[in-house]
């Protein structure tokens, strides 16, 4: 288990122990993104870079405690998506002609998070730090005509990296069921790799996002 996905748990559930005998909650959430994207590759002193628009849906499960403070409700919680938020197949036109082809995949994305009420309205505020991994399977070399050169070319090794989000939300309760909209902004730590042919650095990042996000959820 990674070491900052460990950190997010512990705090969490010593939040979740210190704060026993408070409401605890559950649910569902809906979030849209929309973000730019970011790469470079040096390779043998050759330097190429790339940008894109990223939009994409993500869906996740949460649980949470709440608490009364002397500055307004507040609660620590838990978010987990439990599947690969992203498995695609990138295409990198290099500088010698050739075409690389990468699987790429982002998993093991967990996050925890603490909101403030403000006043009675059902406004609040969050604050959610995120960890992900990014994954490499396979590396493919393709020249100009299409056929493979290299069908087992360099690998890249996994890396982690965070995301920080904040947000303005609304909750409605509806007896034991509530639900939320949320809108805010999301930035991701750069990830920075080497191949294993110790040839190729490759950087990328995702940010200046933004997000919107709707929730339901169960008091219990």
């Amino acid at each position: 288990m990674k070491k900052i996905q460990t950190i997010l748990l512990t705090l969490l559930f010593a939040g979740f122990s210190t704060f026993a005998n408070a409401e605890a909650r559950m649910g569902v959430t809906i979030m849209g993104l929309d973000a730019s994207g970011n790469a470079e590759e040096m390779s043998r002193g050759n330097e190429q870079t790339r940008s894109e628009d990223l939009q994409g849906v993500i869906a996740s499960i949460f649980i949470e405690k709440g608490f009364d403070t002397p500055v307004g409700p507040m609660a620590v919680g838990l978010d987990i998506a439990p599947y690969d938020i992203a498995d695609v197949s990138v295409t990198n036109a290099r500088a010698d002609g050739t075409n690389q082809t990468a699987d790429v995949s982002i998993s093991e994305n967990y996050g925890a998070y603490l909101t403030m009420g403000l006043g009675d309205t059902g406004a609040y505020i969050k604050a959610m730090v995120t960890s992900h991994n990014a994954d490499v399977t396979s590396t493919k070399i393709m020249n100009i005509q299409g056929k493979s050169t290299s069908s087992t070319n360099s690998t890249y090794p996994d890396q982690d990296f965070l995301g920080g989000h904040v947000s303005l939300g609304f909750e409605r309760d509806m007896g034991d069921m509530f639900i939320r909209g949320e809108v805010g902004a999301s930035e991701y730590q750069k990830v920075e790799s080497k191949s294993s042919s110790g040839n190729t650095t490759v950087t990328a990042q995702i940010e200046n996002g933004t997000h919107a996000r709707i929730s339901i959820g169960k008091a219990f």
